[in-house]
C-alpha cells in the first residue's frame, strides 16, 4: 500500500539524506517507511547522501588479509549503512578508490 509522501516528509528527507547521519538513524525519523521506499524516494528526489571517506574506515572492525608472502593487500571493510562486508583489493598503486556495498549500494571514498 503506497502512503503519499507529504511536503514536511520530502522536506525532512533531503535535510537528513544529505547529512552525514547513519541511514539507520534516518529510518527512525520515518517509521511507517520501508529501508526501500526511503531509498526510492531519495532517488526519485535526485537526493545522494555523502561520500565520506570515514564512512568505512571508521565502521569497526577492519580486517586486513593476506597470504603472508608479502604480496597484495585485501581489506574486508564493515558497511557504515547495512552492516555488510565489502571486500577491497589494494593491489594496484591507486592511492583512491570509490567503494560500493553489494547490499545496500552505499557508495564511499576510500583514500590510502
Amino acid at each position: 500500500m503506497y502512503i503519499q509522501w507529504t511536503e514536511e516528509e520530502v522536506a525532512q528527507l533531503r535535510h537528513l539524506y544529505l547529512s552525514e547521519a547513519a541511514f539507520e538513524e534516518i529510518k527512525v525519523h520515518f517509521p511507517k517507511r520501508s529501508k526501500d521506499a526511503i531509498r526510492q524516494k531519495a532517488s526519485r528526489l535526485g537526493l545522494k547522501r555523502p561520500i565520506l571517506s570515514h564512512s568505512l574506515i571508521d565502521s569497526r572492525p577492519v580486517l586486513k588479509c593476506t597470504n603472508g608472502d608479502g604480496g597484495k593487500e585485501e581489506y574486508l571493510f564493515k558497511c557504515s549503512e547495512c552492516g555488510s562486508w565489502i571486500y577491497v583489493n589494494m593491489d594496484d598503486d591507486t592511492n583512491e578508490r570509490t567503494i560500493v556495498c553489494k547490499q545496500c549500494s552505499s557508495v564511499c571514498k576510500y583514500v590510502s
